[in-house]
């Protein structure tokens, strides 16, 4: 008994709610009853709401799918493929189609239209003709039907873009807005309004999206859809992602089953929040993508992961769950030691207790003049000017572009529709195409001036931020302190790029030792005991009392902090390979090692 395969599809998903799934099924059933055919019940031929114009149902669609199986000989020669109408397989341009229509039969597969009985095949084609120009115009009038109505489609859309200010696009908007009295605007939803804000606060603050959901379920904060099963992931972040929440509309235009940005309406919705503000808060998820997010743990265990180094070799520092102590035992406390060390590569494996070395870090943030140490970035700011100046060359070409369209189209007009030389239409399709893409150059331009913007960061405002936070460590416990070292390790990342670490401190070599002493003969600032006391004093092996770190800033300042707490004001950029030799050999800091730690 031969196969039949069902194929039903509608382009429009309102179609679903009618009755076209069902006349579409029971023309299948009743051909292949009638027919003696066996008709196939495991594989989805169903297309619902997917175009065959743009031909999605191609490039992503069950017919698609189904044509793969055929050039693979996976569905049986001589097998039925059941459609209400031509018009169900494509609406593409006659050619086209009629490919997909003729390489269907010279597969061996049998084309049944169920609406009017017609049965194609490869031979009964070949024998007559006649059927095959008959389903070329089916084809044809599927394809300009489709044209007409996508061409009235855009003609409509334009003529309400044009009508913006007297009459909203559609009612459709986010859920924290609804559609204002009369034919204009929308309006704030307050309650949820205060949702959304607080999303972006807590993204700002380092909170991730899993951390935000679970937040809100555990509060009961109110869904904003009722069809909603509990806060989602997808829906935070979807939210964060939203030009919405700055007042844009982003239009898309889709073409050959691809979306594709077509338009930006700026302040059509009202704005929850600037485009700068919003772009911090993308601008800080994206930085937590790329060195990571903050650790896992009841209270957030380590408030600088992804920016320890190790300052020996360069190495991630990890985190481990037993700190040895000086009588060899080891007792439960977390510690940071080299991650090459720990492999056993050409490093020292040297543990420092985690909670001595936050204290240390956290000491000094809360000391530290932020807005000193960091001041402007130059090198930024000659960014941010160059790309100003480029917005303003993309401005200009936009004019220059548009004066030539309008020009075109003051001739096209003269010459009337019926007369209009091909040539103008395509330079005007050109000009369109041209200024489509530099909209959308100086959107990316004007994005890149506020990303590089916020990047500049407000030193006095992140101070002040880590100093509260600070003060308020020691009161919270449970949730509470989770969020608020969340908070703490996102604000010390948005100053700090890294944390190099010397949990052994600085060991000499005698070859070092002995070029440290002819440095302080050299200086004839020294008699001979003082120069010999000095140089005993130098570590020749590791030593956990003269530990210390170099803390990197965003700007490429740094600052060594030594065991003491003592900080050593250092102007020079640290040097990009940590050669540790490198790092202390001036003398001015063997000096002051000698004599203060």
């Amino acid at each position: 008994m031969p196969k039949a395969y069902s194929y039903i599809r509608f382009s429009s998903a309102k179609q679903e709610a009618g009755d076209s799934i069902t006349r579409q099924v029971r023309l299948s059933e009743e051909y292949a009853a009638k027919h003696g055919l066996e008709l196939d019940t495991e594989l989805n031929m169903r297309d619902l709401g997917i175009s065959a114009y743009d031909r999605s149902n191609l490039k992503k669609g069950a017919l698609g799918y189904f044509l793969r199986l055929v050039e693979e000989k996976r569905i049986p020669v001589g097998s039925y493929l059941l459609v209400e109408s031509l018009d169900r397989l494509s609406r593409d341009k006659v050619m086209d189609a009629l490919s997909i229509f003729t390489d269907i039969l010279r597969a061996g597969i049998v084309i049944v239209t169920l609406s009017d009985s017609q049965v194609y095949s490869y031979e009964r084609t070949n024998d007559n003709w006649a059927s095959l120009i008959v389903s070329i115009v089916i084809m044809s009038r599927a394809n300009e039907e489709s044209a007409m109505k996508s061409q009235r489609i855009r003609s409509a859309w334009d003529a309400k873009r044009r009508n913006l200010t007297n009459k909203r696009l559609t009612a459709r908007c986010p859920y924290w807005l609804r559609p204002a009295e009369g034919d204009v605007g929308f309006e704030f939803i307050p309650e949820r309004v205060e949702v959304v804000k607080r999303i972006f606060q807590m993204s700002l603050d380092g909170v991730g999206s899993a951390t935000i959901v679970k937040t809100f379920n555990t509060e009961g904060v109110p869904l904003f859809s009722e069809k909603a099963n509990g806060w989602q992931n997808s829906y935070v972040q979807k939210i964060l992602q939203s030009p919405a929440v700055y007042g844009e509309l982003h239009l898309q235009l889709q073409r050959d089953g691809e979306v594709t940005p077509h338009d930006v309406i700026p302040d059509y919705y009202p704005a929850i929040m600037t485009k700068e503000e919003w772009r911090l808060v993308a601008d800080a998820r994206a930085g937590r993508r790329t060195r990571g997010g903050v650790g896992k743990g009841a209270n957030l265990s380590n408030l600088f992961s992804g920016l320890l180094k190790c300052g020996y070799c360069g190495g991630p520092m990890n985190m481990g769950g037993y700190v040895e102590t000086r009588f060899g035992k080891h007792k439960k406390s977390k510690f940071i030691a080299c991650s090459n060390a720990r492999r056993g590569l050409r490093c020292k494996y040297i543990q420092w207790e985690y909670s001595d070395f936050e204290r240390q870090v956290l000491r000094f943030c809360k000391a530290v003049d932020f807005a000193r140490v960091l001041g402007v970035n130059q090198n930024v700011q000659a960014e941010i000017n160059n790309a100003m100046l480029r917005i303003e060359a993309i401005k200009q070409e936009i004019l220059d572009v548009t004066g030539r369209n309008e020009s075109l189209l003051d001739a096209l007009e003269k010459a009337g529709q019926g007369n209009a030389p091909q040539l103008i239409i395509d330079r005007m399709k050109a000009n369109e195409n041209k200024l489509a893409a530099l909209k959308s150059d100086k959107r990316q331009v004007e994005d890149e001036v506020i990303r590089l913007s916020n990047s500049q960061v407000d030193a006095a405002v992140q101070q002040n931020l880590i100093v509260d936070l600070l003060n308020r460590l020691e009161t919270l416990e449970g949730s509470d302190l989770h969020l608020l070292r969340i908070r703490l390790s996102e604000a010390i990342k948005r100053v700090i790029d890294r944390i190099n670490t010397f949990p052994g401190g600085r060991w000499y070599s005698e070859d070092e030792v002995e070029e440290y002493r002819r440095d302080l003969i050299s200086a004839e600032a020294y008699d001979r005991d003082q120069i010999e006391d000095m140089c005993s004093k130098l570590d020749t092996e590791p030593n956990k009392k003269h530990r210390l770190l170099m803390i990197v800033f965003k700007n490429g300042e740094h600052r060594t902090v030594l065991s003491s707490g003592k900080v050593l004001d250092q102007k020079t950029p640290p040097p990009a390979e940590w050669d540790i030799s490198m790092l202390f050999e001036s003398l001015a800091f063997k000096v002051f090692k000698a004599a203060e730690i």
